[in-house]
């Protein structure tokens, strides 16, 4: 399975005092990768109606950082489903930078509602999302 992925130039913004790329940077850049992904499947990734709301809240993440990213580095977010259910993903990723295994880890999503200030609700993830994302990793 080929992985989708997308590149990220570590900022001054995304380090800490020491010039290394904070822990939660890493973190960003996968969710913008999964978004990113979403985009170019041309995929609804959040949906509003009204008082309603749908999408993929974060339940798990898990990640092994392996060695420092610094300012100036370009990272490479890889993205796959480790899990792909009715209901929730599994996405399996790696952050390289020139090749070198920087990160990975997992991050688990659930397909949820909610309406209004209402509680969260797991829901089925919509046919043409899961369609969508078996054809694109040949699921």
């Amino acid at each position: 399975m080929v992985p989708f992925t997308s590149e990220f130039r570590a900022a001054f913004a995304d380090t800490d005092a020491a010039g290394i790329v904070h822990f939660t940077t890493v973190l960003f850049w996968v969710e913008a990768t999964e978004e990113a992904l979403f985009r170019e499947l041309k995929l609804p990734f959040f949906v509003q109606e009204e008082e309603r709301v749908k999408g993929f809240p974060r339940v798990r993440i898990e990640c092994d950082y392996k060695f420092p990213v610094y300012r100036e580095e370009v990272v490479t977010i890889a993205l796959q489903p480790q899990e792909l259910g009715d209901k929730k993903i599994v996405w399996s990723f790696k952050a390289t930078v020139q090749g070198r295994e920087v990160a990975a880890g997992a991050l688990t999503t659930v397909y949820a509602h909610r309406t209004g200030a209402g509680a969260m609700a797991a829901a089925l993830i919509p046919l043409p999302t899961l369609t969508g994302l078996r054809t694109y990793f040949k699921l």
